[in-house]
């Protein structure tokens, strides 16, 4: 039992027309101690022991004092049914002092099985107290002390009652606090769950806005993809187009400058065939003048030896000029 919680065992109630003393409720329950306890706050039964120190010695003091208790009781239990009836009123209250140090963690589980116990024991009380009052009826004395012992095991079973109901009073305000977080932890899970929807919407309409401004932008840039590749075909095929142009423009300059160049050496070649003929013409005219030149002088030479008295040579002719062609076929 010290394993629970000791500062929260419930204390018996108190004798009817007797009120508790003012010092003594805010008072340590270990005999020596005297601390004060704290005021009650919140429900539930208030605090016995000031800490679990003296709950623990407390708890030890009662259980040794219980066993030994319980020892001279079993003692007399051969003596006949009224001992074996004591001895199971003395496990009566061991049951429950037992169910009373169980609710004070205020378990539903455990009070049930201490209830369980109580009227268990009850039942097997009573079983035991017909047993013995039928064995004792010819005894007044034993009647009486079984009566007697009746009557303690109803007050106790009574007081175990009155306890079981008050840890079934304890278990259900504990089970409605409970109720009332389960309901308040369902009030916010759900507010969570709203606000993630509402979260979770936003996000995938702006992944929706994002993915068509995504795709406006490819398309617009497949577009103009498309246009640079045109603008870019056309340009290549106009710088094609120029360069075949200046390739033609080059070679027909280069055809029309061999053609020049061909005209000028044939032009050079063609004046100086000329230059050739003429130098020939005027060496041809030169030695002709030469010759008429001889021939002048021998006519002149002739008269003065026919003078003499011979006869005057015939005139000779003059020879015809020689032709000459020139490259181009044409005759000087």
């Amino acid at each position: 039992m010290t394993s629970q919680i000791p500062d929260q065992i419930p204390q018996p109630a108190p004798p009817a027309g007797a009120a508790p003393a003012a010092g003594d409720a805010r008072r340590c329950k270990q005999p020596g101690c005297g601390a004060e306890l704290p005021a009650a706050t919140g429900r539930g039964a208030p605090r016995l022991f000031c800490g679990p120190a003296c709950s623990r010695k407390w708890h030890n003091e009662n259980r040794l004092a219980s066993g030994a208790a319980a020892g001279t009781q079993q003692a007399p239990a051969a003596g006949g049914p009224l001992a074996g009836l004591q001895q199971l009123l003395a496990q009566a209250a061991d049951l429950v002092a037992d169910a009373g140090a169980q609710l004070t963690a205020a378990d539903p589980g455990r009070v049930a099985a201490a209830l369980a116990a109580a009227d268990a024991a009850r039942r097997q009380a009573q079983a035991e107290t017909a047993v013995a009052l039928a064995q004792a009826a010819g005894a007044v004395q034993a009647e009486q002390a079984a009566t007697a012992a009746m009557h303690n095991a109803r007050h106790d079973a009574q007081a175990a009652l009155e306890a079981a109901d008050a840890a079934r009073a304890d278990a259900d305000a504990a089970d409605a606090r409970a109720q009332a977080i389960r309901d308040q932890a369902d009030a916010q899970i759900t507010q969570i769950r709203r606000d993630t929807a509402a979260a979770l919407d936003q996000a995938r309409a702006q992944a929706s806005a994002a993915r068509a401004d995504r795709d406006t932008a490819l398309a617009a840039a497949g577009q103009a993809r498309h246009h640079a590749d045109t603008e870019i075909s056309r340009a290549r095929q106009a710088e094609n187009d120029a360069r075949a142009e200046n390739d033609h423009v080059r070679a027909d300059a280069a055809r029309e400058r061999d053609a020049a160049a061909a005209a000028c050496t044939a032009q050079l070649h063609a004046a100086q065939a000329l230059a050739d003929t003429w130098r020939a013409r005027a060496e041809h005219a030169e030695h002709q003048l030469d010759l008429e030149r001889d021939h002048q002088r021998r006519l002149t030479a002739q008269p003065a030896a026919s003078g003499d008295g011979a006869p005057a040579a015939p005139a000779t002719a003059r020879p015809p000029a020689k032709a000459t062609s020139t490259p181009n076929g044409s005759q000087p």
